[in-house]
């Protein structure tokens, strides 16, 4: 279609082969799809309604790529990334104005979608570029729902297959617990570095930590897509341990399905319920116990122990 006049509230379009002038209504739907637009400007649109009395045509640009972006969005496969601009921000998200083809659509992201982690400082991504997938569309509010969060981790399997275990990284931290430090880096990844790696002059202070503080670390190990880092190029009990060893540990804690044995300061293992039947020992938290290695699972990080005398 052709735009052919303006007025103030709807644009009119004449259509190849046919006699009558189509009407697009100026609404906040539309409005998008007409920034740019001038007189004799081709454009595509779908036919959205034929009213009698008055006798009317009315079309829609938005309609038209409403139904593409629903059709995508029906494929269960659909992978698509979009450019987004971040424009402003709200207590609860993003107002962000999305690229499809040749137009824009507004579109709003979640604070909890912005990032693989919280991040830090919501206000750091404002006016950036980046790319996002598409959740779901408000048909309430005429805005697609987006995730920079769905994007980044669509990238994670390729960045893990990039690490490697000689190099210095650098990360911000997002998140801290007693035993160590949550960290973001290469842009989609989050790894922990426990508190034995961490450089000794923090270790003892990690209430003193906050989040987006940047740090350097190796890796250490990466168990299917779980990252583990360290600070400090050592070699700790999980490095070295064999099945048959056995050394002595302390009992961590008792569950229904057995007792866990702490080895050294970041490694534990579990002596399993049916272990400790055969052995007819009663252990509780702190107990010192001497155990032989029956199995270890390093794709899983896990150690199966026996209690013996």
């Amino acid at each position: 279609a052709k735009i052919i006049a303006e007025l103030g509230d709807a644009i009119i379009v004449s259509v190849s082969n046919c006699k009558d002038s189509v009407y697009i209504q100026k609404s906040r739907k539309e409005i998008p799809f007409l920034k740019g637009r001038k007189l004799d400007d081709v454009i595509n649109i779908v036919i959205t309604s034929i009213k009698e009395n008055p006798y009317m045509v009315t079309g829609s640009i938005a309609s038209l790529y409403e139904k593409k972006l629903q059709e995508e969005l029906k494929n269960p496969h659909a992978s698509a990334a979009y450019e987004a601009v971040i424009k402003s921000s709200t207590p609860a998200g993003y107002n962000i104005e999305l690229s499809y083809g040749d137009i824009i659509l507004p579109a709003f992201m979640p604070n909890t979608l912005a990032g693989v982690n919280k991040l830090h400082d919501p206000l750091s991504i404002l006016g950036q570029t980046m790319k996002v997938m598409i959740e779901s569309y408000s048909t309430e509010k005429g805005t697609y729902i987006v995730s920079r969060r769905k994007y980044l981790q669509t990238l994670i399997g390729e960045e893990i297959k990039r690490l490697k275990y000689d190099t210095v990284y650098e990360g911000h931290i997002t998140g801290t617990t007693p035993f160590g430090l949550f960290v973001e880096f290469n842009g989609c990844l989050t790894g922990m570095i426990h508190k034995t790696n961490i450089n000794p002059e923090w270790q003892d202070k990690l209430d003193q930590v906050k989040p987006g503080m940047i740090v350097d670390f190796y890796i250490k190990e990466i168990i299917k897509d779980k990252i583990i880092l360290t600070q400090i190029l050592k070699e700790s009990l999980w490095d070295n341990i064999k099945n048959g060893q056995k050394i002595s540990g302390k009992v961590k804690d008792v569950k229904q399905f057995g007792a866990l044995i702490q080895l050294d300061e970041e490694t534990i293992g579990l002596v399993h319920i049916s272990e400790l039947e055969k052995s007819k020992r009663t252990v509780k938290a702190g107990d010192p116990v001497n155990i032989k290695v029956l199995l270890i699972d390093r794709s899983a990080r896990k150690i199966f122990l026996s209690i013996v005398d």
